[in-house]
């Protein structure tokens, strides 16, 4: 068992790595369906932030490997270990959307090559989505080998990468005609239902014990950091949804999606937090 303090590194990049990765899903749908060639333009220059937001949790992760050496080692298990699939998946992503964006600089950049480089990348992204989610598939940890903890993610992933990409847009100064109230519909579904899962799962947990302790105790602040989650992610939906008025500037619609932005992504951390204090094995 170990504290979840210790796996800050892993809190980070379950939290980080999803959301940019469903901003840039988002960011590039709105580059696919564009027929404005300076907003496609724009698009294709913010690209680099949610990209940011998908390196910086991956380089945290990276981090509890111990030493760089560590991963060579990682890519060996590819097809066998959901560890391996996860970080594969997780350099293709951020190869193909980095590569992207260095070559949206060229002068000449046809949607003919534009387009399906997207939509491989959007491919890549949900993989990457999906294999960070199994990658807790794990035998001998019973607190984390349930179908809850792929479906928090997911609906993590949904909660705070919408907005994400919502603010990306704002900063972009795309037409959002419908597709705002989309995205934020998007995120307040994903808020009830992660709330909804997130409570179960703290129910489950008073049948799950080993040889020492049962499961509850690992998380006695599992239930604050839900109602948090909870309060955190309907206050950030609301700005969000402000963000959207037509009387708002460019800079008020940039300013309340960032702050939606930025309390989904603290609702999120505080449940994985909590995630990774629940490790326990079967045994001791």
């Amino acid at each position: 068992m170990t504290s979840g303090f210790d796996e800050l590194s892993l809190a980070v990049f379950t939290t980080l790595a999803p959301a940019g990765t469903v901003a840039f899903v988002v960011l590039a749908l709105a580059r696919l369906l564009t027929r404005d060639h300076d907003a496609a333009v724009r698009i294709d220059r913010l690209i680099a932030l949610p990209f940011s937001v998908a390196l910086v949790g991956f380089i945290a992760s990276a981090t509890h490997l111990g030493t760089p050496a560590n991963a060579l080692h990682v890519f060996s298990g590819v097809g066998r270990s959901p560890l391996s699939n996860e970080v594969l998946s997780a350099v293709a992503f951020l190869l193909l959307v980095g590569s992207y964006w260095m070559m949206a600089f060229k002068q000449r950049f046809p949607d003919a090559v534009a387009k399906p480089w997207l939509v491989l990348s959007c491919v890549a992204g949900v993989a990457l989505v999906t294999c960070t989610s199994l990658a807790y598939a794990v035998d001998t940890v019973p607190t984390w080998d349930t179908w809850y903890a792929p479906a928090n993610l997911w609906f993590s992933a949904l909660l705070a990468g919408p907005v994400l990409g919502l603010l990306f847009l704002h900063m972009a100064r795309v037409p959002l005609r419908g597709g705002g109230a989309a995205l934020v519909a998007a995120s307040v579904a994903a808020l009830a239902a992660g709330t909804v899962v997130l409570a179960l799962h703290q129910q489950s947990l008073g049948g799950v014990a080993n040889n020492e302790l049962v499961a509850s105790v690992l998380a006695p602040n599992y239930g604050g950091a839900i109602a948090f989650h909870a309060l955190a992610g309907a206050i950030g939906c609301a700005c969000a949804a402000l963000s959207l008025r037509r009387r708002a500037s460019d800079q008020t619609a940039v300013i309340l999606s960032g702050a939606a932005a930025l309390l989904l992504l603290v609702a999120v951390f505080v449940t994985r937090v909590e995630f990774y204090q629940l490790h326990m094995t079967v045994g001791f």
